[in-house]
C-alpha cells in the first residue's frame, strides 16, 4: 500500500500532512502558499472551488503559477470540491472535466483529488487522460450526513480501484462514538482486501483520532489547517505533526 511522488513514500511511517490554501483571490492564495512552504506538511492542497475567478480557466492557470513558485519544496494537490461533498460551489461536468485537464496540462501539480462520482459520470477514459500528463489521482468519496454502513464503503473503494486511481479516500461524519470504531475497523477489512492507498478521516471533534492514527489505521495521509481549516475537525499544521511524532509506530518504518 505505497505509492512514491518525488522523494515522498505513502504508506511508509508517519502518514503525509497535508494543508489547504482556502483563499478566495491570487494574492490571498499566494500569502498561504507562502505560509505553508514554511510549514512541516510535505502536501498543500489548493481548494479551486474556494477561488472566485475560477470559471476563468486562465485566471486558475495563472494563479497556480503563483503558488507553484512559493512551493518549491512541496507537492502540489488540487481539488474541486462539489456543494454535495462539501465545496463552496458546482460547475458543469464539461467545464470540470475541462478544468481539470487545463491543470495537468501546465506540469505544475503532482496530485488531483476527484471525486468518485465525477469520474462515473465522465468516465475511465476521463482518469486515464489526467494520469497522461503525469499526475496522480485520488478519488474520493465524502458523506457530511453520516458514516455509511461498511458495505457501502467498502463498495466505493472497490470502483475506486477499477478506476485505476492512485489514491482512494473515504471522509465520513461519525455521530456517535461507535461510527468511528466502526470505520476504524473497516480499515483493517480495506488492507486485507486491497492495495490502493488510502486516505481515511472521520470527521468533526468525534472523528479527531482518525486524523492522528493514520499508522495504526492505514492511512497515508492527513489533514491539517493553516490558517482556515477546510473540514470540520482539522488540527492546526504544527499541534498535528507533533502529534503524529508522539504516535508513530517504529515497526512501521
Amino acid at each position: 500500500m505505497q505509492f512514491e511522488i518525488k522523494n515522498q513514500v505513502f504508506g511508509q511511517g508517519r502518514p503525509k500532512i497535508c494543508v489547504p490554501l482556502v483563499g478566495d483571490t491570487q494574492e490571498l492564495l499566494v500569502s498561504e502558499a507562502q505560509l505553508a512552504e514554511k510549514s512541516s506538511c510535505e502536501v498543500v492542497e489548493w481548494r479551486v472551488d474556494l477561488f472566485e475567478e475560477v470559471t476563468s480557466l486562465e485566471a486558475v492557470v495563472t494563479t497556480l503559477d503563483e503558488i507553484r513558485e512559493n512551493l518549491p519544496n512541496k507537492l502540489l494537490l488540487v481539488t474541486f470540491r462539489t456543494q454535495a461533498e462539501g465545496g463552496q460551489r458546482d460547475l458543469s461536468l464539461h467545464y470540470y472535466q475541462e478544468l481539470y485537464e487545463a491543470v495537468a496540462a501546465t506540469g505544475q501539480v503532482e496530485l488531483l483529488d476527484v471525486e468518485l462520482g465525477v469520474a462515473e459520470y465522465l468516465g475511465r477514459g476521463f482518469i486515464q487522460g489526467l494520469k497522461k500528463q503525469g499526475v496522480g489521482i485520488i478519488l474520493s468519496y465524502h458523506n457530511f450526513q453520516k458514516t455509511p454502513a461498511d458495505g457501502e464503503l467498502l463498495l466505493k473503494v472497490s470502483v475506486m480501484k477499477q478506476f485505476a486511481a492512485d489514491f482512494g479516500k473515504l471522509a465520513v461524519m461519525p455521530h456517535e462514538l461507535k461510527d468511528v470504531l466502526r470505520f476504524m475497523n473497516v480499515s483493517v477489512q480495506l488492507a486485507e482486501l486491497t492495495e490502493l492507498p488510502l486516505i481515511l478521516i472521520s470527521m468533526g471533534d468525534l472523528g479527531k483520532t482518525t486524523r492522528v492514527s493514520g499508522e495504526l489505521i492505514h492511512s497515508v495521509m492527513t489533514f491539517g489547517s493553516l490558517t482556515d481549516s477546510s473540514a470540520p475537525g482539522q488540527i492546526p499544521v504544527e499541534e498535528l505533526r507533533q502529534v503524529l511524532d508522539v504516535m508513530h509506530m517504529e515497526k512501521s518504518e
